[in-house]
């Protein structure tokens, strides 16, 4: 649910590269206009991409929208101070 001045929802991604390896992480939060269309923002590196929506909570049930790329891995954060993690044996550099 949105309040005060933010009228609609926003749902897209973040997503970073680094050489061959992709990583991306879902947004969704609050705008306040629902009528933006599909964008995207950054460059190569770093890019964030998605599309607007009005009504509360219209970004809840997206499976008929195909705005975004369902396929690559998602970034996990860590917690703060976490150690490094091992590299997985398919990783490629």
């Amino acid at each position: 649910h949105c309040y005060g001045d933010l009228r609609g929802c926003f749902h897209g991604n973040v997503t970073l590269r680094m050489g061959n390896l992709t990583w991306w992480r879902e947004l969704r939060g609050c705008v306040p206009d629902g009528a933006c269309t599909q964008e995207r923002r950054g460059d190569a590196a770093a890019s964030l991409s998605g599309s607007c929506c009005r009504g509360d909570l219209c970004n809840r049930d997206l499976a008929n929208k195909t705005f975004f790329e369902p396929d690559l891995p998602r970034l996990e954060l860590l917690p703060h101070g976490h150690a490094p993690t091992a590299t997985p044996d398919n990783a490629t550099a």
